[in-house]
């Protein structure tokens, strides 16, 4: 009976390790940034203004957590380090700030009833444990270690707002977290979700795709830390397989580098894929130039109020997606555009419709 009970322990552990391990980064080529050394200070008042801010690599891209669609209202982020400190620097879009929901103010209170920021780090790359650190709007700060918000540690935020979204500063002392400064080549495991408030229903926004729950580090993205400057080589790219065991696509400054057992397999470039994107998005062109010509060729087509910033929008899309030096948050926030402006083109061009055959009738 002993050995019976023993056979049935092992078969079920084995069993919930291979689950564990087909779980593992489900969403693959998984997500991996470059942290930089500072090379200056960073005052840590929100603004992101400091000179080392503006050497660091800008990571954007957040999806809706769960899915693969792009966050209509996008976050970038950067991550810096330096002997005493690892930062993160974010800037979030934010398309209704009269809506920005910003209530707790106590100490660990619960953020995440607010617009918030929630950054998640596994020191040792096991996806296993993780500290957790969050602030909304207004740098009302919550921490946690592995769930449980008992841990505190002191660590700054702050905040910053603007008419067009607000932005965030972390400063993490790497004493607090227990931890060494990383070395060149080191490895953790980190993501950085958003829940915002600010559309009237709570959106749950995420870097590496944890579907729906972001306590779960064995499908956070990864960070590969670097000197003052990065440069991906064939070697780099090697070593990074190596360091991180799963293929990656890894945030470039304009734009990702897919790396897998073989290293370097290829690089994609922001104005590359927004330009395929829109290339793609044939129907929005038939439907903006079936509009178009009805305002050219007659003068009394209804709605051209209407159309008329609809028109100036797609222009804009348009120019975007045969410009040069397409930034993360441009690739990001012009890709929605071409859903969203092609379902208000849409609705547009059928009250178009409905208008004429009414008037013809």
């Amino acid at each position: 009976m002993r050995a019976m009970m023993l056979a049935i322990m092992l078969v079920t552990a084995t069993a919930l390790c291979a689950g564990a391990a087909e779980e593992m980064h489900s969403v693959l080529p998984a997500q991996a940034a470059v942290c930089l050394q500072a090379d200056g200070p960073i005052e840590v008042d929100g603004e992101l203004s400091d000179a080392a801010w503006q050497g660091a690599i800008v990571v954007g891209g957040m999806t809706i957590s769960g899915s693969d669609a792009l966050a209509s209202n996008q976050t970038e982020f950067a991550l810096l380090h330096d002997a005493e400190a690892f930062y993160v620097g974010v800037r979030c879009l934010e398309e209704n700030m009269q809506g920005l929901k910003t209530d707790v103010r106590s100490r660990d209170g619960s953020v995440w009833q607010d617009d918030v920021i929630e950054l998640f780090v596994d020191l040792a790359h096991d996806h296993e444990h993780f500290l957790q650190f969050a602030a909304n709007a207004i740098a009302t700060r919550f921490d946690a270690k592995n769930g449980a918000a008992t841990w505190d540690a002191d660590w700054e935020a702050a905040t910053s707002i603007a008419p067009d979204g607000w932005s965030m500063e972390l400063r993490l002392p790497l004493a607090e977290m227990d931890t060494e400064p990383p070395a060149e080549g080191d490895v953790w495991a980190l993501n950085l979700c958003r829940e915002r408030l600010a559309g009237g229903a709570r959106e749950l926004h995420n870097w590496a795709n944890v579907e729906g729950n972001f306590h779960r580090p064995w499908l956070f993205g990864h960070v590969w830390f670097a000197g003052a400057e990065f440069e991906l080589t064939a070697e780099v790219a090697r070593a990074m397989y190596a360091a991180i065991d799963v293929p990656v696509r890894l945030a470039l400054r304009d734009g990702y580098a897919l790396i897998g057992p073989d290293g370097l397999q290829e690089e994609l470039r922001y104005g590359a894929m927004l330009a395929a994107a829109f290339a793609e998005a044939g129907e929005l062109r038939a439907m903006h130039e079936e509009l178009a010509q009805a305002y050219r060729d007659q003068q009394d087509v209804p709605f051209a109020d209407e159309f008329a910033p609809l028109d100036e929008r797609y222009q804009a899309l348009q120019a975007a997606a045969t410009g040069e030096d397409v930034s993360a948050l441009t690739w990001a926030t012009k890709t929605v555009e071409i859903d969203r402006l092609a379902f208000e083109l849409n609705e547009l061009r059928w009250k178009v419709r409905v208008a004429l055959l009414l008037r013809d009738a």
